[in-house]
Order: C-alpha cells, then structure tokens, then sequence
C-alpha cells in the first residue's frame, strides 16, 4: 500500500513524559522514593504520547509520518515541536493554542522497568468532532493512512477522524491504548457503543493486552485477536503480549512473534513502538510474519531506552540487530543525532530560556503584579520614589530595570546595596519603594541592604525564585519568578533566571506607563536623542 508521495498522519496524544526512577510504584496510602541516576538528577524529560510515539517508530523506519491537532504554547509545547523536526515529523497541521498546556505524563518507573503512568490529556481532551472538521479535515483526506488512539481523545471525536478517512478511502489504525471500562467509566471519553462504532471504523486494530482481554472472551491472545477481527472487520489485529512477543492476524494468517532477550531499562512507550514498526510493514507492504518482527524488534529496542521516543543515531540500529538484518525496504537517511557544536548549544540556550518565559508567564501571580504596581504608583503620587537593588548579577538587571522604569515615567534609581549599609542608604526616604532582586532570596548582602531601608519606613518589592526565602518575608509585595535550572551546561550561571527577572522588570514598568497613560510624546521629553528620539520627533 506504499504511497511514497502521502504521509501517515496521526491524531492524538503527544506529551512531554516526565520521568522519575523510584524503588517501588506506589500503591494508595503508601510512599516510595524517587531515586536519582547516574548524574544525580531525580527528573528526565522525554517526549512521548501514544500516537505521537508510534510516528516516531514509523518515520525512523522509512514512512513519512505526520502529526495533526492542537497544541499548547507553553514550554512543553515548544519542546514537543521542537523534537518532533529533528525527527524528520511533519507539523504542519499542528495549530499551537495560545494560552493552552501542552498535555505532559508523569510516570514511575522501577528497578523492574515497571511503571506507572499518570497522565495529563491537554488539548486532546477539548478536541471536538468539529474541530475535526473545521480544521483537520484535509489533512485526513490527503493521507496515506491516518492513525488515532482510544486514549485521550474523545469517542466521537475518534469516530469523526476514522469516519472523515472511511469515506475517503483512506487506511486507518486504531491503537487501543487502555481497556474499556478504564475508557468509558474512569476516562469517561464516551458509550461502550462509541467504542464499538471506532473499532468498527478501523482497517487496523492494535489492543494493549489488558484490552483485548476486555473486548473479547477468548482466553488467548491468538483467540482474542481473531475474535476481534471477526467481530469489527477489521484487515489486521495485532495484541502486544509481554514478555511472550505478540500475536498477529489477516485473517486468514494467525502467527504469534516471539519477543527478544533483552537487558529492560523501561517498558514505557513498547507497545507504541510496536505500533510503529507494525505502521512500517503495512507501508511498506510487508508479509505478515516479516512485518510482525519488525514490530518486536521496535518494541525490544524501546525497552533499552529511557522514555518512549527513539533515540537517534540508536534506536534503528538497535531494532534492526534484534531483527537480525537489514528491514526488506529502503530507508532515508536517519537524521543525525543533534551535535553539540557551539551553535548548536547556543541555540538550546536559547530555547531554555524561552521554555523559562513560558514557565513564569503562566505561574506569576497576576495579582501580585498589580499589587506592585500600585505600590510604585502610589508613592510616586505621594512625592516619594522607587529604587531598585541586586548583588552579582542581578545587579546588571536591577540597572537595566531602573533605567526602564526612568524612561517610561516612574522616578526610579539604582542603590548600590554594597554601600548602602555604609552610609548610602541615606537616598531612600520614609514611603519609598524599593525593588529587590535575587533569585535564590538568600544573598546576604541584599538582605542586610533591604532590613536597613525597611527598618527606616520603606517598602519591599521582591523579586525571587524562593518563594520561603528571606527576600520572600521580607517583602511586602512578592514577585515569585520561579526558574527551575540556569541554562548553562553547569546550571549555575545565571542565565534563565537574570532573562526571567529582566522580563519581570520590564512588565512592571509598561503596566505602569500604561496605568498614567504614557504617550509618545512623553516619551520624547525624556529620550531625545538618538533614532528612538529621532523617531518620536520626526513622526
């Protein structure tokens, strides 16, 4: 069924997997630890999703695969974006959502491989049937195959998608990712009958073991995957089996695959690729046995790594020596491993910092900010002035954001907190206002800088990732900027956190420029010269 010039196209859930290694999965009203790996970090990020993990497979084995749907503009979103072109996934029917959280997983693996997965659905959980065919319709028509999951996504929303292709002549694939009674009475994604409606719509059909064994009464996994075919018409019926391999099914062929011997690191995401591998034999019109291996050996090369994404410059290599040969079809050139020049890192720099924006765009408290602006408004209505101090680095921002709040009319200037507790303090009157700056809350010598002009009647703005921090009681109004990690290779450096201050800064001065009704021509009063005065005066 190979049409080279027709993308597999796949609606669905794509997420950011938020990986944690513990000792044990936590069962209710009981605790476990998370246990740190070999650099001593208790957290890993991955790109995964259901649908968006067997594209990958697919599109690393040769098959031009696509994604389709909504996205968030968060941090999240942009990392899922981001992985999915150096992959080679097309995304140019992906519409990013402003304002929206890209949807992520938090899962618990253990010494097992074993794991536990906690998922939040994002945008797929809003997704309507006329979404689907407002927005998304073409792109079903103009596939090759389009693929879809009984996940996240509503039942009619994924009858809608497998109907629009039907009627298109268009193949669909169906990944049956949790068992009915999870779908209809926990997930409440629809009717056991929409259920059946999907499974109806489906060429193919891929059932996670626990699935299968709730669609049909067969005790067996070859019987369950011949009762379904059966039961919904399908073309192909493949179940996942463990550590027994799978079993697959055309119907006129039932063969069970066996699984390979591997060293487990974590199962997430296996029978994803399995899917993957399965999307990629059916491409590229593979017999039944040969397209069954090829998915286990997807499936085993996953289990070797962290997360469910294929690793490039790894995985394929990997799935093809568990296949013990090269696949029966060409494949493109796999897209290289990103490489660590120093443009390369720049760039991820600059991404990190982005992705800290995007954090504190969404966790800042609005309130906070107005609280802020009003106390700066409010003494400089009263006669009084604003200063604004760091140490370090936060000294250089702290300049810049005073320069700011200066030219957009706020009386503002700089106290050098290092003087200050030697006589320089003296510029900063009973009902000033004074902005301090330091993202851990704890340097002392801002802190001693700050009890001093407090003690002498001012008020304490605050800016800091800490959010218990001593700057934190300090203050009078707190600015919680939280940074997670700098984004030099050391985490240390301040980068992330000095972007998020500045950022921070400059929001304040704008809301109170817009709050007094700043013009142009105020603007000129004070920066006359140079282009931007230039431009004030000649326009």
């Amino acid at each position: 069924m190979s049409a080279p010039d027709r993308r597999v196209m796949g609606i669905g859930s794509n997420v950011v997997d938020v990986i944690h290694r513990v000792n044990q999965i936590a069962g209710p009203e009981s605790k476990t630890y998370i246990v740190p790996d070999e650099t001593g970090s208790v957290v890993k990020e991955v790109i995964g999703g259901v649908t968006l993990n067997h594209l990958s497979w697919a599109q690393l084995l040769g098959v031009p695969a696509g994604l389709f749907g909504y996205q968030g503009d968060d941090r999240y979103g942009i990392m899922v974006r981001s992985t999915m072109d150096r992959h080679g996934i097309d995304r140019g029917h992906v519409r990013v959502l402003d304002g929206t959280a890209t949807g992520f997983s938090v899962i618990d693996v253990d010494p097992e491989g074993e794991r536990a997965i906690y998922m939040s659905r994002g945008p797929s959980a809003t997704t309507t049937p006329e979404h689907i065919r407002a927005d998304f319709a073409a792109a079903i028509r103009g596939a090759a195959v389009v693929t879809t999951e009984i996940s996240q996504l509503a039942l009619d929303t994924v009858c809608e998608v497998l109907d629009i292709a039907r009627q298109a002549g268009v193949q669909t694939v169906l990944d049956v990712d949790v068992p009915p009674d999870f779908c209809v009475d926990i997930a409440k994604l629809g009717s056991r009958a929409q259920l059946d409606d999907a499974l109806a719509l489906a060429d193919i059909i891929k059932p996670a073991k626990s699935a299968a064994s709730q669609l049909t009464d067969a005790g067996t996994p070859e019987g369950q995957a011949e009762a379904l075919m059966k039961r919904y018409g399908a073309r192909l019926v493949a179940i996942t089996d463990g550590g027994d391999g799978s079993v697959a099914t055309d119907g006129q062929t039932t063969l069970r695959a066996p699984a390979h011997t591997i060293n487990v690191v974590d199962t997430t995401g296996a029978g994803d690729a399995f899917l993957g591998g399965l999307i990629a034999g059916v491409y590229h019109d593979c017999p039944l046995e040969v397209t069954a291996n090829i998915a286990n050996a997807c499936a085993a090369a996953c289990c070797t790594i962290v997360g469910a994404f294929p690793v490039l410059g790894q995985s394929r290599a990997d799935a093809m020596r568990l296949y013990g040969a090269d696949f029966p079809f060409d494949m493109p050139v796999e897209p290289p491993p990103p490489v660590d020049t120093s443009g390369h890192a720049g760039m991820q720099v600059i991404r990190q910092e982005i992705a800290a924006l995007q954090v504190v765009a969404e966790l800042l408290d609005p309130h906070a900010m107005d609280a802020a602006a009003a106390l700066v408004a409010g003494t400089q209505e009263s006669g009084g002035r604003t200063h604004v101090t760091g140490v370090g680095k936060c000294r250089h921002i702290g300049h810049k954001i005073a320069a700011t709040l200066q030219s957009t009319g706020t009386v503002a200037y700089f106290l050098e907190p290092l003087d200050a507790t030697h006589g320089d303090s003296g510029q900063v009157c009973a009902g000033d206002v004074v902005i301090g700056i330091s993202n851990s809350g704890g340097t002392r010598e801002l802190l001693d800088t700050l009890t001093t002009v407090k003690r002498n009647g001012a008020k304490v703005i605050g800016i800091t990732g800490g959010r218990e921090s001593d700057l934190a009681r300090l203050s009078d109004v707190l600015l919680h900027v939280p940074v997670e990690r700098e984004a030099d290779p050391m985490g240390l450096a301040p980068t992330s956190s000095t972007t998020c201050q500045l950022a921070v800064g400059d929001a304040l001065a704008v809301m109170l420029a817009r709050q007094r009704g700043f013009t142009a021509d105020d603007f000129g009063r004070y920066h006359p010269g140079g282009s931007l005065g230039a431009r004030v005066t000649d326009g």
